[in-house]
């Protein structure tokens, strides 16, 4: 997200002075893509790139806002808890909710955040067959490391997740392993910062039959906006965030309530 905000922050400060990207490119002898990458949040610029921007939009060595830029670009190249693993898609996305203070989320499956240790296992190798165990291995404890925010920190992370029924009926694994998942299911909605709702088939088709799973972070800090992931989707990080609030608030109308939604999963317990 520092990243994020760095990148608006120069590009406001490009376009406030009339300057076209590729020109500003061609002043510093950059690829377009560099500042592209830059301004988009993708890299972590050095503090020379920054430097030699600031420079060129006339900005003085003792502007307070300069002062700010640096401490954000510091901030921004800080190393995150996933970059130490060598094999770790969507790192993107880890960094960002590593930041945010609440998250949305309409899933198929169960969200990576309430997944246990074997489930977890089960769903890699459904979804990457070619994956070695070292990767496996890897990718399993990146996925429960990122569940401490749900219960460490001073303001542990909000989630409010809805499924559609057929994430708890699916079998992964084998019954061991989905007997042990809907407890944990039922173990994390007692917690006061999460809220857990499952669509009934009964419900029949929804806004989430076509929309397809996605995720809407939401941050602490006021400046930064709301962000989408669909990690299906091409463009991963779509910025028509209202339309996805409003599916949102369209698939927790047409969800269970939160004690018919345990009941429905203590049921799901007994059957299997």
């Amino acid at each position: 997200m520092r990243r994020r905000r760095l990148g608006q922050e120069l590009r406001r400060l490009r376009e406030s002075l009339g300057l076209l990207g590729n020109d500003v490119a061609g002043r510093l002898r950059w690829s377009t893509s560099k500042l592209s990458r830059i301004e988009g949040g993708r890299t972590a610029p050095t503090p020379a790139d920054v430097n030699r921007l600031l420079d060129l939009y006339g900005m003085s060595d003792d502007d307070k806002e300069r002062d700010k830029l640096a401490k954000l670009t510091k901030e921004a190249r800080k190393k995150g808890w996933w970059q130490l693993y060598s094999d770790v898609p969507y790192s993107t996305y880890i960094g960002l909710e590593a930041e945010a203070a609440q998250i949305l989320t309409y899933e198929h499956v169960v969200p990576g955040l309430l997944q246990t240790t074997r489930y977890a296992e089960e769903i890699n190798r459904a979804t990457d067959p070619g994956l070695s165990e070292e990767a496996l291995e890897q990718r399993v404890d990146v996925r429960m490391h990122r569940q401490k925010l749900l219960t460490e920190g001073g303001e542990p992370l909000e989630v409010r997740a809805v499924l559609d029924e057929s994430a708890l009926r699916r079998m992964v694994g084998d019954r061991d392993v989905m007997r042990e998942q809907l407890h944990r299911l039922l173990e994390v909605a007692d917690l006061p910062n999460v809220l857990l709702q499952v669509i009934p088939f009964s419900a029949g088709a929804h806004r989430g039959t076509l929309e397809g799973p996605f995720i809407i972070l939401r941050f602490p800090d006021q400046e930064d906006p709301d962000v989408v992931y669909v990690e299906a989707n091409s463009d991963q990080y779509p910025s028509d965030v209202p339309r996805y609030e409003l599916a949102f608030d369209n698939l927790r109308a047409a969800a269970a309530g939160v004690p018919e939604t345990l009941t429905l999963i203590r049921n799901m317990v007994k059957d299997l």
